[in-house]
């Protein structure tokens, strides 16, 4: 008589949410980890770069981890602690080493293949046999691989941008979160052996069948061998974690001290500590750090300066430069740089130190804006309003000539470095606003709209009252590109809601003008502004100004009139030789730019025309910002970058 077969046991519902649990818990940290590799990646390549293929390489990661072989969760968990661990010194140094290749596209490639390909695909695997794990291989309800590709690469890649809403996840340095991550793996590992088991029990060995009648002769010998196989009961194999040696349980629970230990001590980055507590003499390079600070706008915010000659990079000597991810946003010439035609004007930081010119001449030439002949009566400007400060040349030079100057900068960092570092005044009550551009214009926008519709007079002369700006420096680049959604035609709308009639906003824009962004940029400016006039900051006359990456400053005015500026005086200069030359050679670097859109159909200049609902600029200043990080990389030597 055959055997009852017995039927395997169910699936624990319990034991199927908790690996389902565990599968998301997997997929928010890689995502997490996808979060910080890029924030950590940006000081040395930038965001473009960092971003333009690494979709590409964590679909690649899915890819690898769905359909390789199922791996143990206890020894996978281990591993993705370690290359954790790992991770603050390999994504910095991998970084080091390709970028000193010098071409961001590969080099960024390079470096996710290096470092985030196995930690993601790692991640992914142990997604894979946590979803596997409840059931047996011959289970129906089991899960497939083919499901769980698209779940975590859609995962992976969406979740990133729930990340930055969480304050304290936006501000905590990345290195932290790869060590605390790491910290969490390693424990669970740790403490694996005393966790419930999540694989299915083994089956019971089938009861034998009942003995045959004994046979005799040759019937005994013939069968004697297929009695002893048929009565040998087969079993399966034991589950994983079936039989748990105490002894290796009790080392790992005994490791769980020394986690915290190496997290503060071996382990961490080869990074400065942020905020940077004393300044940093760089052992090999003339180079000093003077501050340090993580930001959650710009990843990192530095002040550095070069105390000597560099081999290889000329004159860039005794400067001192603000420095924001992965470009440049200011800088001044420092110790004997630091001259003055009048020595009573040297402006000095925070510790007394005196401080020269700026090296980019295009803050200067921001300034030109205060010689923007005002009609009728040429009345003298007597407010300015700063949108984006970098090191605040030209927010320090309106304040030393006594304009009320309100700054709107999204980065505390940034405002901080300027002040303290840069000379730049405090400037009066209410008026630094630390948050994004496009929200503030927008509210002051809607508030003098408002003001203007009532019967009771407006008092511009009033802090706490709503203000017309006689001078507008819109200056926002930052990283090879602009925020798009400060340049579209509904953002200079709400601006000119809040400027006088017969006031000037200067525009910066840092690029080709030849590129797609160039073109968009100038089409819209003269489609939102009656009078433009654009000059480049090349301290030479450029003989094919639209072809090169310059520094350009647009001129506008609300007025159907020309733009006119009148002429320079010794108070204008502030004793600053810089400014001499940029105002007095000013007519030189002037360019008529309409001459980009002359090659446009005039069917397709829409498609140039910013809006908010048909912004594509974002998009068109990635291949721009990967020539810009080429630019820095010329500017200074290797060093000066990996050092922050």
């Amino acid at each position: 008589m055959a055997p009852p077969v017995r039927e395997p046991p169910k699936t624990s519902l319990a034991v199927v949410a908790f690996t389902r649990v565990g599968a998301i818990l997997v997929l928010l940290g890689l995502s997490l980890v996808t979060y910080a590799y890029k924030r950590a990646l940006e000081p040395l390549y930038g965001s473009a770069a960092t971003n333009q293929h690494l979709a590409k390489v964590v679909w690649a990661s899915c890819i690898l981890g769905s359909f390789a072989p199922s791996v143990p969760i206890s020894r996978a968990t281990l591993g993705l602690g370690l290359l954790l661990y790992a991770l603050p010194h390999s994504s910095y140094w991998s970084a080091v080493y390709t970028g000193r290749m010098g071409d961001p596209v590969w080099g960024t490639v390079a470096t996710h293949l290096i470092v985030l390909l196995p930690i993601l695909s790692l991640g992914v695997a142990i997604v894979k046999a946590l979803q596997e794990a409840p059931y047996r291989k011959d289970d129906p309800n089991a899960p497939q691989s083919a499901m769980t590709l698209p779940v975590c690469a859609t995962a992976v890649n969406a979740l990133q941008g729930l990340w930055p809403a969480l304050p304290f996840i936006a501000t905590i340095p990345e290195s932290q979160i790869f060590l605390q991550l790491g910290t969490v793996c390693a424990s669970l590992w740790a403490i694996e052996p005393f966790l419930p088991n999540i694989y299915p029990p083994p089956l019971k060995a089938p009861e034998p069948a009942p003995a045959p009648p004994t046979p005799s002769g040759k019937d005994k010998k013939r069968k004697k061998g297929e009695s002893e196989k048929a009565a040998a009961p087969t079993l399966p194999p034991p589950a994983p974690n079936a039989d748990r040696p105490k002894a290796s349980s009790r080392l790992r629970i005994a490791l769980l001290p020394l986690f915290p230990f190496l997290t503060s001590t071996i382990l961490q980055p080869p990074t400065l500590p942020k905020p940077l507590l004393e300044p940093y003499q760089h052992p090999l390079a003339p180079l000093r750090i003077l501050s340090s600070v993580q930001s959650s706008y710009s990843g990192v915010v530095v002040v550095g300066q070069i105390i000597g000659p560099q081999k290889g990079f000329g004159d860039m000597d005794h400067l001192r430069y603000l420095r924001a991810g992965h470009s440049l946003l200011g800088g001044v010439w420092t110790g004997p740089k630091a001259q003055y035609a009048d020595p009573s004007m040297v402006l000095k930081d925070e510790a007394g130190e005196s401080l020269g010119d700026s090296i980019y001449s295009a803050f200067v030439l921001q300034e030109v804006a205060r010689l923007v002949v005002k009609k009728p009566g040429n009345v003298a400007p007597k407010n300015a309003l700063m949108i984006g400060l970098g090191a605040g040349i030209a927010a320090t030079s309106f304040m030393r000539h006594d304009l009320d100057t309100t700054i709107v900068e999204i980065d505390q960092a940034v405002y901080d470095a300027a002040h303290r570092f840069f000379g730049l005044p405090a400037p009066g009550p209410g008026r630094l606003f630390i948050e994004d551009a496009r929200a503030w214009v927008h509210n002051r926008s809607t508030t003098m709209t408002q003001s203007s519709t009532t019967t009771a007079p407006v008092n511009n002369d009033d802090v706490a009252s709503p203000q017309l700006f006689d001078i507008v420096v819109h200056d926002c680049f930052s990283g090879g590109s602009v925020p798009s959604h400060l340049y579209t035609q509904e953002f200079w709308r709400e601006l000119k809601n809040i400027v006088r009639p017969d006031g000037v906003v200067a525009v910066n824009f840092a690029g080709i003008l030849e590129s797609q962004s160039g073109k968009a940029i100038v089409h819209t400016l003269q489609n939102s502004f009656p009078r433009c006039r654009a000059f480049y900051d090349s301290l030479q006359p450029s003989h094919n100004y639209t072809a090169e990456f310059l520094n350009w400053v647009f001129f506008c005015t609300l007025s159907p009139e020309p733009v006119e500026f009148r002429r320079p005086v010794d108070a204008d200069y502030l004793g600053s030789h810089l400014r001499r030359h940029v105002f007095n050679e000013l007519p030189a670097r002037e360019a008529d730019v309409s001459t980009v859109l002359i090659d446009i159909p005039s069917e397709q200049r829409e498609r140039y025309l910013l809006r908010d609902t048909a912004n594509p600029l974002g998009d068109w200043q990635q291949k721009e910002a990967v020539e810009h990080w080429k630019i820095m990389r010329g500017v200074l030597p290797d060093v000066y970058w990996e050092t922050y």
